[in-house]
């Protein structure tokens, strides 16, 4: 599950809703974090503190990367549970986990000896 979740995306039509359901709580937090709880206002104004502005702002902005994301993320996993048809591979030409047989080669066959094996025989 994590090999498709990690190398897949959405179809073509859900990749807009996945986005769309995904801006949508972002939206809503910062416009209860700036302007419900009035930090736009006391901005224009003046009247914010430093503190505010060095502490305050970054988390704010911060958290709304963090909502986007989790919304995402537990979108794109209950797809994968209940319709993974609807998800297509990426296609990566350099995959990392993929055993390049040149490195034989380059560093030798010890390189890709288990090191634990060994320790226990």
């Amino acid at each position: 599950m994590f090999c498709l979740f990690r190398n897949s995306r959405f179809v073509y039509p859900l990749n807009y809703l996945a986005f769309i359901l995904s801006i949508m709580p972002v939206i809503y937090w910062l416009y209860f974090a700036l302007i419900e709880k009035s930090f736009l206002n006391n901005f224009i104004s003046g009247q914010t503190l430093f503190v505010d502005l060095l502490l305050g702002l970054p988390v704010v902005l911060l958290f709304a990367i963090i909502i986007y994301a989790m919304i995402y993320w537990v979108f794109k996993i209950i797809i994968i549970l209940l319709a993974p048809y609807l998800l297509e591979e990426n296609k990566c030409e350099t995959d990392p986990d993929t055993f390049d047989p040149a490195t034989i080669q380059e560093y030798g066959e010890d390189y890709w000896q288990d090191k634990n094996k060994e320790n226990k025989k």
